[in-house]
Formats: structure tokens, C-alpha cells, sequence
């Protein structure tokens, strides 16, 4: 059922780009300069020419409310990494849970006012780069950050703990890099925004776990080999 949904809503998104771009663009023209930086308005500029007032109106409200959950389903996970996994763990493993709840709401109130001071400088220092544009970039750090590390935990034995340290460490910076250095180098640049930050810092990533792995491989299989 996900893997049907799934399709079926990348399918529907792919194909709505398509139909815009036919609609409201003519041959040689920038889709940029009409949907707007990584086309961001493509879906309020269908919405508002093909539905009625009623259908729009439910629409930024699904989208509104879908913005939401998720954004507050992200901050109680943060704070609640930040206060238990690594607070409580690491520093005082006794506090207690009233403290630690207490301590958890102000970290959540800190961690969403630090993001909106984000997000009020990147409009005033960058208009052009929309909520889309910051949301794509923040997951592309998430995908490079985690997903090579499930990867190849999952399919390879021989990958250790460095190795996944590596590999995290790694895929952030070089989405950073990529995304702020790379592009905007004379020559190549062209090349890394054609790319997208994604493959490339899924690649590094990919990379300096293997590397590690085999640099420092996990202790499970030194004791297999001393056994043998």
C-alpha cells in the first residue's frame, strides 16, 4: 500500500509539472521566471486557474495543516533527542522525568525560535529562496546524512561503527559544500547545480563509510577471525 501511494503521488506531482509547464510556458523560456525558483508556484498557479474559490480555499488549508503536523511532529522529536538521548544519557542520567519534561519544553521553545531567526534572515537576506527552497535543502542534508549509513548497514556486514560516523559526517558537509562552494565555482559550478547537492553528497557519503569500514572494521568480525 505505501509503495502504491507512494507512486501514485510522485507520479501525480511529476505530471502536474508537466502539464504547467505546457500550459503557461512557450519554447526557450525559463520556467524559473514564470513558477518561480525550483518552481515553487506551480501548484498555487494550477490550483487557482483550474478550480473554483471553495477548492482552493480547502487546498492551502490541507497544505497549511500538513505544514503543521509536520513541523511540530519535528520539534518534540528534537527536543526530545536533544533532552533524552543525549542530556539525560550522557550528562545526568538521574534527573528526573519531571525535570527532564520541564527541561524539554524550554529546549522546544529555543529550537523553534532559533528557527524561525533562520528563517526571518534567509527573507531578508535572500527573498529569492522560498520555504520550498529551504525544505528541499534541509532534507537533501537529511537523505545524505542517514540514509547511506541504513544502506549499508543493511546489505553489508563489514560496516562499522567509524564507518558510519564518517559517512554522516561526511554527507552534511558535503551538502553544505556542494550547495554554497561547488556551485559557485567558474567552470564546474554548471555541472554541480545540474547535479543538485543530493547525488554527489550521497555518493562522499557513501565513499567515507566504505573507507572507514575498512579502516577501522568492526570488532564482531576480529573476534570472528581470532575464532577461526
Amino acid at each position: 500500500m505505501a509503495i502504491a501511494f507512494t507512486l501514485l503521488t510522485d507520479a501525480a506531482a511529476v505530471t502536474i509539472g508537466i502539464l504547467a509547464r505546457v500550459l503557461f510556458t512557450e519554447n526557450g523560456q525559463d520556467p524559473e521566471a514564470v513558477f518561480g525558483v525550483g518552481a515553487t508556484d506551480v501548484l498555487n498557479m494550477m490550483t487557482e486557474n483550474f478550480l473554483p474559490n471553495l477548492l482552493v480555499a480547502i487546498y492551502i488549508a490541507i497544505v497549511l495543516s500538513a505544514i503543521m503536523s509536520t513541523i511540530d511532529s519535528l520539534l518534540v522529536i528534537a527536543s526530545s533527542s536533544i533532552t533524552r538521548d543525549f542530556y539525560q544519557k550522557i550528562f545526568n542520567p538521574e534527573i528526573k522525568d519531571d525535570q527532564l519534561t520541564k527541561l524539554s519544553r524550554i529546549v522546544t521553545v529555543i529550537m523553534a525560535a532559533v528557527a524561525l531567526g533562520i528563517a526571518m534572515t534567509i527573507a531578508l537576506v535572500s527573498p529569492e529562496r522560498q520555504v520550498f527552497w529551504v525544505i528541499i535543502f534541509g532534507w537533501s542534508g537529511i537523505a545524505a546524512t542517514f540514509c547511506p549509513v541504513i544502506i549499508l548497514s543493511l546489505f553489508w556486514k563489514g560496516f562499522s561503527e567509524k564507518g558510519a560516523i564518517a559517512s554522516m559526517i561526511s554527507g552534511f558537509i558535503s551538502v553544505i559544500m556542494i550547495k554554497f562552494v561547488f556551485q559557485n565555482i567558474e567552470g564546474i559550478g554548471a555541472y554541480f547545480v545540474a547535479l543538485d547537492v543530493l547525488a554527489p553528497s550521497f555518493l562522499v557519503a557513501m565513499i567515507f563509510g566504505w573507507i572507514f569500514s575498512k579502516l577501522y572494521p568492526p570488532s564482531i568480525n576480529k573476534n570472528w577471525q581470532a575464532n577461526d
